[in-house]
């Protein structure tokens, strides 16, 4: 039996240049103006699911119980695993204008994903679907 090709996944490249965060003196950054995420195009059901439960224990916030917040740890970690799947590639930098690890570069890019401030986690989430958009032809 022939091997069968295998099909190229698409993907999409989005700026980070709208990722903006505000001090307390009301100046705005964009620590990663100029840099990019390139996500796949579409997305699994699982991620979805993973996704809306990730929304439905925030609005919980506060009043979390101690059930739920062993959950919403489970969804973090289901989450940063997502966005480690989703992410073909990048070109982010540190604080210091270091390049992260790329994702071709395993567990590496994995621990930075654990390492990255909440503002990016929700960037990079907040973009997840932006592959999924189905486009007419």
């Amino acid at each position: 039996m022939a091997d069968k090709e295998r099909k190229y996944v698409p993907c999409i490249v989005v700026p980070s240049d709208d990722l903006v965060i505000v001090d307390d003196e009301g100046n705005e950054h964009k620590p990663h103006a100029g840099e990019w995420v390139k996500f796949r195009k579409g997305m699994p059901l699982a991620i979805m699911r993973a996704m809306t439960q990730a929304a439905e224990l925030a609005n919980i916030g506060e009043n979390m119980t101690p059930g739920q917040a062993g959950d919403a740890q489970a969804l973090l970690a289901g989450l940063i695993d997502a966005i480690a799947q989703q992410i073909i590639d990048w070109n982010w930098t540190d604080a210091d204008w270091q390049p992260h690890p790329r994702p071709a570069e395993g567990q590496a890019f994995n621990e930075t994903l654990w390492r990255l401030d909440d503002y990016e986690i929700k960037w990079l989430q907040s973009h997840l679907a932006d592959g999924a958009k189905v486009e007419k032809n």
